[in-house]
């Protein structure tokens, strides 16, 4: 059993410039926390396995690669099926954060997209 402090983690992603923060991790699942500060984003990409991200602060633009997209906010979750592409950007003025999830291991692939 392990345990993770959420406020802690987000201090310390704020604190460091850190975007990504690993909270557990097993061969089959992981858990971590991802920092946006605003405006940032990731690329459009996918990976191999489903995954979700809980909003725990803040607001995001949640895109997928043929142009659809949703804003979701504190307390809201996103799933994505494995291989479906998304870009996620912090669209409001304080900071991102984010809880993901994935049935994969650390270090699995991360399939960007090709420019048009």
């Amino acid at each position: 059993m392990e345990f993770a402090n959420i406020n802690d983690t987000m201090r310390l992603a704020n604190a460091e410039n850190k975007r990504f923060v690993p909270l557990f991790g097993t061969e089959t699942f992981r858990s971590w926390i991802l920092y946006f500060r605003a405006g940032e984003h990731t690329d459009m990409h996918y990976h191999l396995s489903p995954e979700t991200f809980l909003v725990l602060q803040g607001k995001a633009s949640v895109k997928g690669i043929k142009g659809d997209e949703r804003v979701i906010e504190k307390n809201e979750i996103v799933f994505f099926g494995a291989k479906d592409y998304y870009q996620i950007t912090n669209v409001g003025t304080e900071p991102l954060v984010l809880v993901g999830n994935r049935s994969e291991s650390f270090g699995g692939a991360h399939v960007t997209a090709k420019e048009p």
